[in-house]
């Protein structure tokens, strides 16, 4: 049987009309549905695609989006480590007579070699981050005789050998600067300054005296005062323009040390003070000492005793240590009792934290030291107490005048002025 064949059945247009509008209404949301779609996905494509952006957008997109991910990922800055520096002060360097014709003689009378005098000892000058030294006679051998007690004047190789050895500030605040009166002091400093080596204590000018002298070690920066209590009655003219600084001058000295604080970590007085051949300061040093520290003085090297005084360490008002020696006796002499051929070397160590920018006093070590010579002042020369044996305080020229001395009589006068544990290198 013949399968029936289905005819497709044409409709009165009357009756066709609203199924073509149902065609055409369902046609039409098909197309705005596809066109909101590729509108939406075009808007997607649009915030992820961040390469089609215009390239100064582009620019700035990579910017930030590269820094995002360093931030996250970079660590603090690294914080600067505290640094610490060593402030070495050592006593009187007082060349008699019998010092400076060795040095001659030496050299056959050509020149002056002071070079053994010093020799055991330059290594801990050489070691120190700033080494100051009280040079007790003025320096004006170049035009002027050299000459001993009691008007002292030197030859300029003196200098010499303490620039050598490694001192880096001269104190020429004491109680000899006078004693060639204007013409050495202006002889002294003319040498000093041929060498660039700064001096406090004798100035040029007022001027001069206000221009702190400045030393910086290891981004710590030290200011240096030089002072004196005394000239032995001898004065510059009164049209003079040098300065020699006097502790009688209170209001310029506090005024110096305030304007030094403020330019530096550390200020460093040297002063010459008291009474010689005396192991005990006066009142009057240590009035002096407290009211220096309370203005801003961060280490005191004092001298003039002739032999040792006490070490100490005062205090300011907001609990800042600072370490103070009234005398450290001579550095060398000629002298001839026991007492002034004890002295020493104070190495004072200064810790600055660079976050807080306080500089502040964290060790002290001081090293003994014994002038020796022998019979009739021979080959002076200057020992640390650690290599000096019983066999050379036997043999010293000054059991001439002081016949016990030996390596007791030496501890005694150590232990008698400085704190065992500044005797120490722990």
């Amino acid at each position: 049987m013949m399968k029936k064949a289905r005819r497709y059945k044409k409709v009165p247009m009357k009756k066709r009309v609203p199924s073509i509008l149902l065609h055409v209404f369902v046609a039409g949301l098909a197309l705005l549905f596809c066109a909101l779609s590729v509108y939406s996905l075009a808007g997607t494509l649009q915030v992820r695609n961040t390469d089609e952006a215009p390239s100064s957008s582009l620019t700035e997109s990579s910017e930030a989006a590269s820094s995002v991910p360093e931030a996250i990922s970079s660590s603090p800055p690294e914080k600067v480590p505290p640094a610490t520096i060593t402030i070495l002060g050592v006593g009187d360097n007082l060349i008699h007579d019998g010092i400076y014709k060795q040095a001659a003689k030496r050299t056959g009378g050509k020149g002056y070699d002071f070079s053994p005098v010093y020799q055991h000892v330059a290594p801990y000058i050489q070691e120190a981050d700033i080494a100051v030294i009280n040079q007790e006679t003025p320096l004006a051998g170049d035009i002027l005789t050299p000459s001993g007690y009691p008007r002292f004047n030197s030859p300029t190789e003196v200098g010499d050998e303490l620039i050598k050895i490694g001192f880096d500030v001269i104190n020429h605040a004491n109680n000899h600067i006078l004693d060639k009166g204007e013409q050495g002091v202006k002889a002294t400093l003319d040498y000093w300054n041929s060498k660039s080596i700064p001096v406090v204590g004798a100035y040029q000018s007022d001027a001069d005296m206000e221009n702190i002298r400045l030393v910086e070690v290891n981004g710590i920066k030290t200011a240096h005062i030089g002072v004196t209590e005394m000239t032995n009655g001898l004065q510059l003219p009164k049209e003079t323009p040098y300065h020699i600084l006097l502790t009688s001058e209170t209001e310029l000295l506090e005024s110096m040390i305030k304007k030094a604080k403020s330019m530096a970590d550390v200020v460093v007085v040297s002063v010459h003070w008291g009474n010689e051949y005396t192991h005990k300061p006066t009142q009057k040093q240590t009035d002096l000492a407290q009211q220096m520290v309370d203005w801003g003085a961060d280490i005191i090297f004092g001298n003039h005793a002739h032999t040792l005084q006490p070490l100490t360490v005062l205090k300011r008002a907001d609990g800042t240590e600072c370490p103070v020696v009234y005398a450290l006796g001579n550095f060398v002499s000629a002298q001839a009792d026991g007492l002034n051929m004890v002295a020493g070397m104070l190495r004072v160590t200064m810790t600055k934290d660079f976050e807080t920018g306080k500089t502040v006093f964290t060790d002290m070590h001081f090293e003994p030291i014994v002038t020796h010579y022998g019979k009739n002042f021979q080959n002076i020369t200057i020992y640390p107490l650690s290599v000096y044996t019983e066999e050379l305080a036997s043999s010293h020229g000054v059991k001439a005048n002081t016949p016990n001395f030996s390596l007791s009589y030496i501890q005694n006068i150590v232990d008698h002025n400085i704190p065992k544990k500044y005797l120490t290198n722990d």
